[in-house]
């Protein structure tokens, strides 16, 4: 990811105005917050992803470990937050990543980075789907360092 869009998502008022411009054009109240609380979250998961460990293993698997709990968290609430903007709920497969779960949580966030940098609404089974990636690859990355230190 680049620093540009890291030095974003850590700055509060940056970060709050790329969630507001995901706000429907004339959305109703409902249609507003969701939009809020989705991409917000969006952010913070963002900011997971992109944190610096220091090269730290342990620091790494928490980052981790937090990463995949907190997309997971998000697909939870995915279809509550789909049925109060009356949008269907089924999750469609995101692309294949490919390399180390490292470089696999890496591309999940320049990609959904990519979503958030993108003004305009987006469906949520498409936002879920890149949320997904991000999770897996989070936890195949936690995988693969687990196997590393335990071998």
């Amino acid at each position: 990811m680049d620093d540009a869009l890291r030095r974003t998502l850590f700055d509060p008022e940056t970060a709050h105005d790329l969630v507001l411009a995901h706000r429907p054009p004339l959305p109703s109240p409902v249609e507003g917050v969701v939009s809020d609380a989705v991409w917000g979250e969006v952010v913070r998961l963002l900011r997971w992803a992109t944190a610096e460990t220091g090269g730290s293993p342990s620091l790494e698997a928490g980052t981790w470990w937090r990463l995949a709990a907190e997309c997971a968290a998000f697909l939870r609430r995915y279809p509550g937050l789909s049925a109060e903007i009356a949008e269907p709920w089924d999750v469609v497969p995101a692309p294949e990543l490919t390399g180390t779960g490292a470089q696999r949580v890496a591309a999940a966030a320049e990609r959904l980075g990519g979503l958030l940098h993108a003004a305009g609404p987006l469906p949520l089974h498409r936002l879920a789907a890149e949320v997904d990636a991000l999770g897996a690859a989070a936890i195949g990355a936690l995988a693969e360092q687990a196997a590393t230190l335990y071998r």
